[in-house]
């Protein structure tokens, strides 16, 4: 038996990454699967690979519409949802306040925050319900304290911290526990880009980029997706039950200097 038999859990950006470390994490706890992505052909890849049962949808998490179609969706294959996991996001494209234009701020805020607001307020009424759910945002270790060159995704991940913490206290009345993970440095397509943007702005090599960050984890080790997927496991269980409005660092102990 697992911890999460019989429920039905919906992740944004599913298909790959960290979205789809949650999804392992949870099948292999007992939960069916929505892989919710953009990217529909990697998600119905990905839903194979998942040891229970799983189904791909696509969704563009800018889009109210799509919100409300992946509802639906869900509960044409299994009927109910129990937890969302709204981990969908852009990477930044770090570069100095004055070199920002209006796009790259929008383009970042559109997924990384309104998409959060959007797929939450589409699944929200079936939680409250059912008086029962859990919601888990995936934020960052930069929702909790800044970084330069890369202000449109230190605000978006602000901002999903500030939305975990609002709703903890809208949805406690209804048995609805709302908490943030605040990944570290992993080494996925995202990061990876991101580390190779700053080594060109630092004018070093891909490698120094990489170890200027390992250099600040105590642990030494850049974190994995299912890293991310185990954490989210264990609060989307009874045993997290009484934990809500809470951020959790997974991380490698991430120290700024």
């Amino acid at each position: 038996m697992g911890d999460l038999d019989g429920r039905v859990a919906v992740v944004t950006g599913g298909a790959r990454g960290i979205g789809f470390g949650c999804c392992e994490a949870l099948s292999a706890a007992g939960a069916s699967i929505v892989i919710a992505d953009v990217d529909s052909d990697q998600g119905e890849l990905s839903a194979k690979e998942l040891p229970g049962p799983a189904v791909a949808v696509r969704h563009d998490v800018r889009s109210a519409d799509s919100a409300t179609a992946l509802r639906n969706a869900t509960h044409e294959a299994f009927g109910r949802v129990d937890i969302l996991i709204n981990n969908a996001g852009v990477g930044p494209h770090p570069a100095p306040i004055q070199d920002l234009t209006e796009d790259e701020y929008d383009r970042v805020m559109d997924v990384n925050a309104r998409g959060t607001f959007l797929t939450t307020r589409a699944f929200v009424p079936d939680l409250i319900a059912q008086s029962s759910g859990r919601i888990i945002n995936v934020s960052s270790i930069v929702g909790q304290r800044g970084f330069g060159m890369v202000l449109p995704y230190v605000a978006s991940k602000f901002a999903v911290r500030g939305m975990t913490h609002t709703l903890a206290f809208e949805l406690a009345p209804h048995n609805v526990t709302v908490n943030a993970i605040m990944p570290g440095i992993l080494e996925t397509d995202l990061h990876s880009a991101v580390v190779g943007q700053f080594a060109t702005l630092q004018e070093t090599t891909e490698e120094e980029g990489w170890e200027f960050f390992r250099s600040r984890i105590p642990l030494a080790r850049f974190q994995t997706p299912r890293d991310i997927g185990e954490m989210a496991a264990f609060l989307a269980s009874d045993r997290a039950q009484n934990i809500t409005g809470a951020s959790f660092n997974v991380d490698g102990g991430w120290q700024m200097a």
